[in-house]
């Protein structure tokens, strides 16, 4: 590879990142219209990196592709939402129970830890110290389970999901219950007990997904999913 291949390819990983968390924190919408220029100039590369980014985030499902070649961003269908949380069920109690076996007493003290943190955010109102302490709490599992393969994926799906998942916690009673499910899987994942860690897995997940469904009912109806 050449140095100026290396260089596209870095900043191709530049132009993901930016437009991941733009995406994710809504920044950019869902079925927003992104413009490879506009983006390009904001971002401060050429087209050709944003193209690359924006390739990615395709086959991920952040963004999707029309007819006239021009992306937008992803607004999530019943039916995918659905396939993403039995996808994420699947995943989450494989890489919880893998964790459970191989985490550290520190590590265990460090979960439980994160899991009381989103209790006191829940009790503060504090969506965004919530997020952090969730998404630290994830990588503290994905860190014990020690599987890169696996872990990605989760993180990808997840991804898909949790946009709109932090959207509907802004105004969300569903913190301080979410926060008690942490406070479970933090617990099952002590224990070590493969139905316990998939029973806590699957209820806090299935909850995810009713509330995700609902922020999805009222974005469909006021911005259109844009599929049949």
């Amino acid at each position: 590879m050449t140095v100026k291949q290396d260089e596209v390819s870095s900043l191709g990983d530049d132009a993901y990142s930016w437009l991941v968390t733009a995406i994710t924190s809504f920044q950019l919408p869902a079925n927003a219209q992104l413009s490879e220029n506009r983006l390009a100039q904001e971002i401060g590369v050429s087209r050709t990196p944003v193209r690359e980014a924006l390739r990615r985030l395709e086959a991920e499902g952040l963004v999707r592709r029309g007819e006239n070649n021009r992306f937008t961003v992803s607004l999530l269908t019943p039916k995918e939402l659905n396939e993403a949380c039995d996808l994420l069920i699947l995943l989450d109690t494989y890489l919880f129970t893998r964790a459970s076996h191989a985490m550290s007493t520190e590590d265990a003290r460090v979960l439980e830890g994160l899991a009381e943190d989103m209790v006191v955010a829940a009790e503060r109102s504090d969506p965004d110290a919530w997020a952090r302490a969730d998404t630290a709490f994830h990588e503290v599992i994905l860190r014990a389970a020690d599987n890169d393969t696996v872990a990605d994926i989760a993180r990808v799906t997840r991804r898909r999901i949790q946009r709109f998942w932090n959207r509907s916690l802004e105004s969300s009673t569903r913190l301080p219950s979410c926060s008690h499910e942490h406070q479970v899987i933090a617990r099952a994942v002590a224990r070590g007990q493969r139905d316990e860690v998939e029973a806590a897995v699957t209820d806090h997940i299935n909850h995810m997904r009713t509330s995700v469904a609902a922020i999805l009912q009222v974005a469909g109806s006021v911005l259109g999913s844009g599929r049949s």
